[in-house]
């Protein structure tokens, strides 16, 4: 080979490398604007995602009629486009998706008596931490977007207070 033609091949690779590393950084870029929406998307509820959580908390029966009335009277706070905020996110095709924010949404649903807590004052639960202690719901309330509990340990006696509702589970008897 010549010299002129290695100088062109190293120009060349050097060239294509500088788009490579361009790309890379873009696509870290992209990343991490996809992770932070992701985590922004969690504070979020669309319609359908209401009508589920009111039947999976009451057992009744929803649509989205009565959600649309909701959202116009403004009773479930701030409406904004799915794929407008969430841009970076792959989003379900077809007609716009409103969403609203979670606090104001289980506020509102919770007054009204559409929203529950998972689980009732004597229930027996478990703790999902390393300890999977047992215990016994003695109260809960509703925090923003999420209920907490009050827990007294069975073997200790000891009260567990702010224990998010993803923190325990039902506990299995005979286990």
């Amino acid at each position: 080979m010549k010299k002129e033609e290695l100088q062109a091949e190293i120009a060349a690779l050097e060239s294509k490398i500088q788009e490579c590393q361009n790309r890379l950084a873009h696509l870290y870029r992209e990343r991490e604007e996809l992770l932070k929406q992701e985590v922004e998307r969690e504070r979020y509820i669309s319609s359908k995602e209401i009508i589920d959580l009111i039947y999976e908390r009451t057992g009744k029966q929803s649509n989205m009629s009565m959600i649309k009335r909701w959202s116009d009277d403004g009773l479930l706070g701030e409406v904004v486009d799915e794929k407008e905020l969430f841009w970076a996110l792959r989003s379900k095709q077809g007609k716009k998706r409103f969403l609203y924010q979670k606090k104001y949404v289980y506020a509102f649903l919770y007054e009204k008596g559409y929203l529950k807590p998972m689980f009732d004052v004597l229930d027996r639960v478990s703790l999902k931490d390393a300890t999977a202690a047992s215990g016994v719901v003695i109260n809960s309330q509703l925090h923003g977007d999420q209920f907490t509990y009050t827990i007294q340990l069975e073997d200790t006696g000891q009260v567990r207070q702010n224990v998010e509702e993803k923190q325990i589970t039902w506990l299995l008897e005979g286990v």
